[in-house]
């Protein structure tokens, strides 16, 4: 296995190259940079190797739809939006180039999951041991079931919910044009929880739960990490003078600065592609790692070859979602839903709603069971009529 810290220096390298990116990048900077990504890649290919051998490619009509992760015996977890409309047509690829019969049995809308029975998988499952949370700035990789890993990254925030009844909400406008170190109090909303606990305007947030707190970035990921209703401890300014106040957070309740369509048409810059459920996750970890929407489903490695947890969706220009192993492996020990079939409804902005899957009605025939029931009678009509003539 080559060293770290020569894979390390690959990156800085190749990060210095696509910061290019915000201006024309010339044909043969383009091709170093990909000469630069490819070393990494293989670099990485002793780190993935272990776990890919769990790892599946998820295909519909023999298209790849995503990839999955061997759970059980036999039994393989999947993103769900993008085998639902044809769960009656899958299968999987494994390492070995078999093809293997799959069927949907079972669902956690709320990740957006499935698992799947294949018939004949030997392979064996994935350890989800939690690993613990990576700091900030860790690189993690996309493992693929050949054992290259197909993409890497860094951690760029850490766990939290993305459901807007999940954010706890302090209750203070922050102000933008600070520029010492914290975060400065440009207003406090009346009734929050800020309010209640005696912020004032002007005073400079240094610190939340005993850890550091240098920007207005650092505060709002820290408190997307906790819930409403919880107790915090903050450190504070106010004139020079340094305190510590405890303060209940509520809930969220003024909606976002940028409206979600212009973040959305921000996202799409570079002809990106995302996925179609990507909003509302429970508890995901938040990296830059650039991928296709079909590379979802796969597993994300540490350095150390590490299982973090798999990836779910591709969200943003630099934002791709992760489900942490140990979140993972406490949804799959409770009961999954009955199998959803149902077609689903796009919003305006191309994203599927969670809460749009529903589950399974009796007496729904896929469309393409119809089709395919209808030929098999066309069939049998035209071979009658063929035996009559002779």
């Amino acid at each position: 296995m080559k060293s770290v810290n020569s894979l390390l220096g690959l990156m800085m390298a190749a990060t210095s190259l696509a910061s290019a990116e915000v201006d024309p990048v010339r044909a043969a900077d383009r091709t170093r940079l990909d000469q630069q990504e490819t070393r990494m890649l293989e670099s990485l290919r002793d780190v993935a190797a272990p776990v890919a051998t769990s790892v599946v490619e998820v295909r519909v009509w023999r298209k790849r739809v995503g990839y999955g992760v061997v759970v059980a015996p036999g039994k393989v977890v999947a993103k769900l939006s993008e085998v639902i409309n044809s769960s009656r047509n899958l299968s999987c690829r494994t390492d070995q180039g078999n093809w293997l019969a799959a069927s949907l049995v079972g669902v956690y809308r709320e990740m957006d999951l499935a698992i799947l029975q294949v018939e004949g998988l030997r392979a064996g499952p994935l350890a989800l041991s939690p690993v613990g949370d990576r700091p900030l700035g860790s690189f993690l990789a996309l493992v693929r079931p050949d054992g290259q890993a197909a993409s890497m990254g860094i951690v760029s925030v850490l766990p939290r919910s993305l459901r807007e009844s999940d954010r706890a909400y302090l209750g203070v406008w922050m102000d933008a044009e600070h520029k010492g170190p914290g975060v400065k109090i440009q207003r406090v909303e009346p009734g929050t929880g800020a309010a209640k606990a005696g912020l004032r305007t002007g005073d400079i947030i240094r610190g939340m739960n005993g850890d550091e707190t240098d920007g207005n970035f650092e505060l709002s990921t820290a408190l997307q990490r906790v819930v409403p209703g919880q107790t915090i401890a903050l450190n504070y300014l106010r004139a020079g003078e340094r305190k510590v106040v405890r303060v209940t957070l509520g809930r969220r309740r003024v909606p976002d600065r940028i409206p979600r369509s212009r973040m959305d048409a921000m996202n799409a810059l570079g002809g990106h592609r995302l996925s179609q459920v990507r909003e509302n996750f429970q508890n995901v970890i938040q990296t830059d790692m650039q991928i296709q929407p079909e590379d979802c489903g796969a597993p994300v490695v540490d350095l150390s070859g590490r299982p973090v947890g798999i990836a779910i969706a591709r969200a943003g220009r630099i934002k791709t979602f992760v489900i942490p192993a140990a979140t993972l492996a406490d949804l799959l020990a409770t009961e999954a839903e009955i199998p959803v079939v149902k077609e689903l409804s796009l919003r305006e902005d191309g994203a599927v709603r969670m809460e749009d899957v529903q589950r399974e009605e009796p007496g729904v025939e896929d469309p393409l069971d119809t089709m395919r029931r209808h030929m098999q009678d066309m069939r049998r009509l035209m071979e009658e009529l063929e035996r009559r003539e002779r």
